[in-house]
């Protein structure tokens, strides 16, 4: 299976005056036409402002499908041009319950793995002048997910997202959303979800606090 890259997208923290408050980030980035090379903690031309809640290892490379935005536009009845979501990479026809956790794509001379679904930010309402969409995107699971790196590579915006290794546990991104948001008390399902090898080390804390909290 092979994917088309629709936008490649990158950007450095810069201070932006959003809704009227004067917020430093890398949430707004600029679709390029130039390869970028990709390195365990993302594209050396990108960037992250806020380094406790994104970027790492772990959240090298933020996708998100294209196949949501006619529902944004739908919704808000305005346009939103890539990368409204400060994707990394917008993609063609792979939405959050199209892959699985411990996938591994190749894109370009990289080798990426799926690590986990994207949390809601409150700079996706700050950017776009919306309160409640980070209410909508918890409610809808339409978030888009992160990589890991386990290859460094160059990757050009015409390079086609492809898939090496499918995961045999076969847990999707919107699974472990739902679970994070909507099913925040099921211990069975917790603990299968920590059996993941590949899902990123801190979406296991939070499922082991939250299943200690339950006793």
């Amino acid at each position: 299976m092979s994917y088309r890259v629709i936008s490649l997208n990158v950007g450095k923290p810069t201070v932006h005056q959003l809704s009227g408050q004067e917020i430093k980030t890398g949430f707004i980035k600029t679709s390029t036409h130039q390869p970028n090379y990709l390195t365990v903690t993302g594209f050396e031309n990108d960037g992250q402002a806020d380094l406790k809640n994104h970027g790492g290892e772990e959240k090298a490379l933020l996708m998100y499908p294209k196949d949501h935005y006619s529902f944004w536009e739908n919704k808000y009845q305005q346009e939103f041009t890539y990368p409204a979501f400060g994707e990394n990479i917008t993609i063609d026809g792979l939405k959050e319950n199209d892959l699985y956790i411990g996938d591994i794509f190749q894109l370009g001379e990289a080798e990426i793995q799926v690590s986990q679904p994207r949390q809601p930010c409150y700079k996706i309402a700050k950017v776009h002048g919306l309160k409640d969409i980070p209410a909508i995107v918890t409610e809808t699971g339409y978030s888009g997910y992160y990589f890991r790196v386990l290859k460094e590579g160059l990757v050009k915006p015409t390079d086609r997202l492809v898939k090496v290794k499918e995961d045999p546990q076969q847990v999707s991104p919107v699974d472990v959303f739902h679970c994070l948001f909507h099913d925040r008390e099921n211990r069975g399902r917790m603990e299968k979800y920590l059996e993941i090898e590949a899902l990123a080390p801190n979406v296991k804390r939070t499922l082991i606090k939250r299943i200690e909290k339950l006793g």
